[in-house]
């Protein structure tokens, strides 16, 4: 499976972090919220989330993973959410709320979580059992055609 390229300049989700905050130049933003998504085969989607998941990019989150499971033929979703920097108590809603769409329409949701922030609170609320968590998005991906 081929990795994705992150969405380009001007693409991009940037949220400030207040709303005196300048936002000079996505490029040059580092925390920027970066989003790609793949379909490497057919019924499977790899949503890639890097950057920050907070109150402020949640709802733009929360609304494309929707979008996603409203595929009429998705039959997995891969949310590799192990770019991502920062993740606030909002990513556990966001994830929860996922598995929530996921099961009602009887898809399955796989998490890769990597190492990073999004490990450390999923460790941290004891919730990481709750997600099907894969160490790669390739992993999920065979793991949902077969």
């Amino acid at each position: 499976m081929s990795s994705a390229a992150w969405v380009g300049v001007g693409h991009e989700i940037v949220a400030p972090r207040a709303s005196d905050d300048p936002i000079i130049g996505h490029s040059m933003c580092t925390s920027a919220l970066r989003l790609a998504v793949e379909w490497p085969v057919p019924g499977v989607v790899v949503v890639r989330i890097g950057g920050e998941i907070d109150l402020a990019t949640v709802p733009r989150l929360t609304e494309l993973i929707r979008q996603r499971l409203t595929a009429a033929a998705l039959h997995a979703i891969v949310l590799d959410v192990s770019e991502v920097s920062f993740a606030s108590s909002a990513a556990i809603e966001l994830l929860l709320h996922a598995q929530r769409r996921a099961e009602h329409r009887r898809t399955r949701l796989f998490v890769v979580p990597g190492h990073g922030a999004v490990l450390r609170l999923l460790t941290i609320t004891r919730l990481r059992e709750r997600f099907v968590c894969r160490a790669s998005a390739a992993e999920a991906v065979a793991e949902a055609r077969g």
